[in-house]
């Protein structure tokens, strides 16, 4: 099956499961399509996407958002010493939905996030 990956991630704070009653927090997970552009160092930004480049990009919204897609995403917890990554501890995996184009967001009947589950759980590893 099709995969996007890093093989690191690092995180800017401590995430937290639960708040001070218990209760689960909700986060909201956003990513873009985007070619990777040329850093400029006096602007300390990347240059712009080209015309093209952007075009490129609508085009696979517009067809991911047409077919329905959904990306499963899912952070697992590097373990040193562990070779085999299907073993790391998952800390987090959610579902991404293409927003329509009108800009509304599409629901999913799946659940957005899933707590910590144990090594090998129900998404193929």
């Amino acid at each position: 099956m099709p995969h996007f990956s890093r093989s690191k991630i690092k995180m800017r704070r401590d995430v937290r499961m639960n708040d001070m009653n218990g209760e689960p927090i909700e986060y909201r997970g956003i990513a873009f399509i985007q070619f990777r552009t040329e850093w400029n160092d006096t602007t300390r930004s990347f240059a712009p996407m080209s015309a093209e480049q952007k075009q490129i990009c609508e085009d696979l919204y517009r067809q991911l958002a047409d077919a329905g897609i959904e990306l499963g995403i899912t952070i697992s917890e590097r373990t040193p010493g562990v070779e085999d990554v299907r073993e790391f501890p998952k800390v987090m995996s959610f579902q991404l939905m293409v927003n329509k184009p009108d800009g509304s967001f599409q629901q999913s009947a799946a659940p957005t996030s899933t707590a910590a589950e144990p090594s090998g759980g129900g998404n193929g590893w």
